[in-house]
């Protein structure tokens, strides 16, 4: 695994803490982040994440820089708390905290390949006595003091799925808060200027949503009509994210036009044709950007109606929290984050900002979003109040920071 790398110091930067880069081309200068243009995952997606994991322990002992808490991310970071751990000793920090943000990564690893990480000589005899689930997800939560993950929901979720595995005792033994995450409410902004939307604020939604509906339909080709039921996704065409369920269920909705559909994504590639035949029989209602674009992205939550999460798994879901910001409510299923973020309208009019599937299947989902679409049909005062409620949510990371700081003090 001998690479030249170095550490870079990201400078220009606003806020006060500092960001450190490595910076290795052999292992990450590629075209993606984890696959490649056609979405396949790289083939030396371990040894890349083990790579890491030994440079960040190196340059911190080369340093002297000594840190309260190290916060690992996914199973890329297993081989970092692994090696920090090392590194540590019988010191009490750095507190190593393993955030899973989904359990369906674990980044397995082979026994075979498992003595060509690099990993201390414990770590390995650790990997190898759990045989065929080894991965390095599993190593991140044997290293760890404590774990966080998506959701409050999703922490619950997570120890009732993996019961009676590896990965699932690992949890067990750690303390696990679920944290909903944040997002970036300046690059999310229905009303900033100069971007390919119509700007528009809760006090304006409704002709906000009404003009970028009209450029969304011109920009993609479909039927221009302002009382179609627009549904909108941005999202990975993976099965986890219920793909399949939309296709079905928009198959049938979008038939006569009274609903269209736009998809901005990539992912499995049986599901991405199916989205594509979709998308080519009925080219008035369905839309795929087979990519995600920044200009379609925020288009489409600007000029849709609703969002569709169907998910199977959603730790916390930025889509939903995204699309309340662009007053675009949600059809989403009761899992994960999606339970603790999305109020269902018909459980609670006062408070309600989407709509959640009674039961996670083709029918379950088409019955919901017909739901969605009487109440855009409906009285024009509920469906204002609907998107005003959705967009004074608070989903800034600042939130996120301040639950995440709590967490940092009250460490183990």
């Amino acid at each position: 695994m001998d690479s030249p790398a170095r550490v870079e110091r990201l400078l220009g930067r606003d806020g006060q803490g500092e960001v450190f880069l490595l910076r290795a081309d052999h292992w990450y200068d590629r075209p993606g982040l984890y696959r490649d243009a056609h979405y396949v995952e790289f083939t030396d997606a371990t040894a890349r994440a083990a790579f890491y994991g030994a440079c960040v322990a190196r340059w911190l002992a080369d340093s002297g820089r000594r840190y309260d808490v190290v916060h690992g991310n996914d199973w890329q970071s297993g081989p970092a708390l692994a090696q920090l751990r090392t590194l540590r000793g019988t010191a009490p920090a750095p507190v190593l905290l393993a955030n899973v943000h989904s359990a369906w990564y674990t980044g397995r690893v082979e026994p075979a390949d498992i003595g060509e990480l690099a990993l201390p000589a414990a770590w390995q005899s650790a990997l190898a006595d759990h045989g065929e689930e080894a991965s390095l997800l599993l190593l991140g939560l044997l290293a760890a003091d404590t774990a966080t993950t998506g959701s409050p929901t999703y922490a619950t979720e997570l120890l009732a799925q993996l019961a009676g595995t590896a990965i699932g005792a690992a949890l067990e033994r750690l303390p696990l808060t679920g944290i909903v995450a944040g997002i970036d409410t300046r690059l999310w902004q229905p009303a900033a200027t100069g971007r390919v939307t119509s700007p528009y604020t809760p006090d304006t939604v409704d002709e906000g949503k009404r003009a970028n509906k009209l450029l969304l339909q011109r920009r993609l080709g479909l039927k221009e009509d302002p009382d179609a039921a627009l549904f909108g996704v941005c999202t990975r065409i993976v099965p986890e994210k219920g793909v399949d369920l939309l296709i079905e269920a928009a198959t049938e909705l979008t038939r006569d036009h009274s609903a269209q559909l736009v998809v901005v994504g990539q992912g499995d590639a049986a599901l991405v044709t199916g989205l594509g035949a979709l998308a080519r029989t009925r080219p008035a209602a369905v839309a795929h950007v087979p990519r995600f674009d920044q200009d379609s992205a925020w288009l489409t939550y600007a000029g849709s109606d609703f969002t569709v999460m169907p998910s199977r798994v959603e730790p916390c879901g930025l889509n939903q929290l995204i699309a309340m910001t662009y007053g675009c409510l949600p059809v989403a299923s009761a899992v994960g984050g999606l339970c603790d973020t999305v109020t269902d309208l018909a459980a609670d009019p006062a408070h309600g900002t989407g709509f959640t599937l009674a039961e996670l299947t083709a029918d379950g989902l088409r019955d919901t979003m017909l739901r969605a679409m009487d109440w855009l049909a409906g009285p024009r005062a509920e469906v204002t109040a609907g998107r005003r409620r959705a967009m004074a949510r608070d989903w800034s990371w600042s939130r996120a920071a301040r639950d995440t700081a709590a967490l940092y003090t009250r460490r183990p």
